[in-house]
């Protein structure tokens, strides 16, 4: 049985992040698709209450974003709403102080713009909040009126959870009686609008309060149906308090084995959703139920964990609460000095809490360590004092302050009294757990262990169900994965061998490319040494005449042939067989061409600007001669009389697709007759062949400016 027990818990568990993660996912679409602001903000708050206890950063900051929006809109009432939730978010941390900031704000907002749901909810988080820090009479007050303001706006449906809170605060100030009322009427609110949630607190919290009363099995009852709620809406955080509070009950009836195995669930899911109060409570319970057991050898241990994370969430009542254990448990080691450091410590942090119950056990635990020590005035002061604020009829601890008193007055010979205490211990004894409420407690247990036994047969059968179809969509997957093996491997074959026939037929075209290319080279090689033969013919030619001026153009002749044959000079030299880096190019041919006139490379200087080195053929070859014309004309014409001498040879990319090519020296300005000559009308033609446009400016010197496009 405790193995399904588990089992199925361990399922719930599992299950629980796809729920919150569904209605998450859904709001986080209509968040995306609202196209109002104000619109949005309610969205995040709804999103920010949806998200997992281990999600708590993501829920801040949907809270703190929807905040910000109603602060940007000026919303006012959407503010307030934004409040409580944060409020709510750093209560969940125990940041109860931050939490109480925040409900204070809300509230002098609320009442500003008279928003009277929220004046009460906000009423409500202060109160819960000083509730967790030991303040529990203002903790009340705070509840009474937040349920009073409901009442009177007509908000019915929001009072199930404050009656829930002012149960406990009532439970808390020993007055069993409200507190009962208090959670009866929540129930019937919760029950009327569906309030499933708050049905499953109020069960628990209603339980806890029949544990204090003695009604034993009527709280194991109602703690079933509210763990049964809290499994079916995956609630894990309840589930860790109903699983703690199950367990006392199970304790307090000497029922241990039961109670274990809560207390593990308890710390196990506690330890999941890391929620320190709850670790704090599951190490205090364990180490109580372990004490119970005489399993003694971590119990010391369980209590200083509790105790440490009581401390780090500053829960008062719960460090209060391990301070009273620690020293019963030191007092059943026969520590008396060392049980009532601790016990004092408790007792004047319960009374700050003004908790009725909580002071009287602690008190009388006193009592019992002061007689232990011999102390027996003060003993008797501190367990009268206990029975006279334990005044409920038949409960728990006023058994056991009978049964101290019956005890301390056996000790201290006082035979009449002890007699008559211990009658009433036994007349309590008698009436706390009869027979057919033994009886009701393991029905209770049985049946929900029973339909958990039936949820699980149900769960298994589905999962062989579930199993089959996967079974057969496995084979299925198996049949098509084959026959997709079957192509995947016709459709390598077929590919290995088309690849094969590239490869062959692209070695077959770069052996070919290759023949060719040495076949361009060549002819590139052939033309530069025809051009050279012609240039040297023409070269002697003008040796052999005297006439002057023919002798002139055979020479500028030549310089034109030399400027074309240092082109296909460079195109077989280099790699690629149909562009001329052309800055290397121009450098040499102006070095050429000023050597051929007498001077030397200071004389002339070449700017060439461009994205890529490398120009076409068929632009390079009109550039050049261009070049080598007005070259040869400034070196000819521009520098008589000139003391330094300069050309400057610049060729840019101005746009996308447009050079500029430039020709500048420092000379003396254009000669007018030699603007018409031969070299100039080349220079206009080759300018025309390019699609370009030649300005000539002299200031001064002469610069040629060449707008190419390409």
């Amino acid at each position: 049985m405790k193995e399904i027990f588990w089992a199925l818990s361990l399922l719930l568990a599992g299950m629980t992040a796809h729920t919150q993660s569904s209605r998450t996912d859904s709001l986080s679409k209509l968040i995306g698709a609202a196209a109002d602001e104000n619109e949005k903000a309610r969205l995040l708050v709804l999103r920010s209450r949806s998200y997992a206890a281990a999600q708590m950063p993501q829920a801040l900051v949907d809270a703190q974003q929807s905040l910000a929006i109603y602060q940007q809109n000026d919303n006012e009432k959407g503010q307030v709403d934004a409040y409580l939730q944060l409020s709510g978010l750093y209560s969940r941390q125990n940041k109860y102080l931050l939490a109480l900031s925040v409900d204070s704000t809300s509230f002098a907002l609320a009442e500003k713009i008279n928003y009277k749901q929220g004046i009460a909810l906000a009423c409500s988080n202060m109160g819960r909040n000083l509730q967790q820090m030991g303040r529990f009479e203002e903790a009340r007050t705070l509840f009474t009126r937040s349920l009073q303001l409901l009442k009177d706006g007509g908000l019915e449906r929001e009072t199930s959870e404050v009656l829930n809170r002012l149960g406990v605060i009532n439970r808390r100030l020993s007055d069993f009686k409200a507190s009962l009322q208090d959670f009866d009427a929540g129930i019937a609110v919760a029950k009327k609008y569906n309030q499933e949630p708050s049905l499953a607190n109020l069960y628990m919290n209603k339980a806890n309060t029949l544990n204090e009363s003695a009604s034993y099995d009527e709280a194991i009852r109602l703690h079933l149906e509210s763990i049964r709620i809290k499994e079916k809406l995956k609630d894990e955080r309840g589930l860790v308090q109903s699983y703690n509070n199950l367990a006392n009950v199970y304790t307090t009836t000497s029922q241990l084995d039961q109670a274990l195995q809560y207390y593990r669930l308890a710390a196990s899911l506690s330890e999941k959703i890391n929620n320190k109060t709850s670790i704090a409570l599951a190490y205090s319970n364990l180490a109580i139920a372990s004490a119970r057991l005489h399993r003694y050898d971590s119990i010391e241990y369980f209590y200083k964990r509790s105790l440490s994370f009581f401390e780090e969430t500053n829960d008062k009542p719960g460090i209060a609460m391990v301070y009273t254990n620690l020293g019963n448990y030191y007092l059943d080691r026969e520590e008396y000095q060392k049980s009532l450091d601790y016990l004092e410590k408790s007792l004047v942090m319960r009374k700050e809490s003004r908790s009725v119950n909580d002071i009287a056990s602690t008190t009388n635990s006193i009592g019992v360590v002061l007689r232990k020590l011999k102390r027996y005035d003060e003993a008797e002061e501190y367990l009268i004092r206990s029975l006279n604020m334990a005044r409920n009829d038949a409960s728990g601890l006023q058994q056991t302050i009978y049964r101290t008193l019956g005890e301390h007055y056996q000790e201290t010979g006082d035979f009449e009294k002890a007699a008559t205490y211990q009658a009433k211990y036994i007349s309590i004894k008698d009436t706390l757990l009869t027979e057919g409420e033994a009886i009701n407690m393991v029905k209770a247990q049985s049946q929900y262990e029973i339909e958990k036994r039936e949820n699980q047969l149900l769960l298994e059968k589905k999962e062989k169900e579930l199993n089959a179809v996967r079974l057969a969509e496995r084979n299925k997957t198996i049949w098509l994965m084959a026959g997709g093996l079957l192509l995947l491997l016709l459709a390598l074959g077929l590919y290995i061998r088309s690849y094969n026939q590239k490869k062959k037929a692209a070695k077959l075209l770069d052996e070919k490319n290759q023949r060719i290319e040495t076949l361009v080279r060549e002819l590139h090689h052939r033309v530069k040494n025809n051009l050279q033969v012609v240039s040297g013919l023409l070269s002697l030619q003008s040796n052999r005449t005297e006439d002057e001026k023919a002798k002139l153009a055979m020479e500028e002749g030549r310089s034109r042939i030399n400027a074309m044959a240092m082109i296909h000079q460079r195109l077989y030299m280099d790699k690629d067989l149909a562009a001329i880096d052309v800055k290397d190019y121009l450098e040499n041919l102006s070095q050429s061409l000023a050597g051929s006139f007498g001077y030397g490379k200071q004389n002339i200087q070449t700017d060439v600007r461009l994205p890529e080195a490398s120009l076409d053929i068929d632009l390079v070859m009109p550039i050049g001669l261009i070049v080598n014309e007005l070259v040869t004309n400034a070196f000819k014409h521009a520098f008589s009389g000139i003391n330094e001498p300069s050309v400057t040879i610049s060729l840019q990319q101005k746009q996308a697709k447009l050079l500029e090519l430039q020709v500048a020296d420092n000379g003396k300005g254009l000669v007018e007759e030699k603007t018409g000559s031969f070299g100039m009308k080349l220079v206009q033609t080759l300018v025309k062949q390019l699609n370009g446009k030649m300005t000539v400016q002299q200031n001064p010197g002469t610069a040629y400016t060449i707008e190419i496009s390409v």
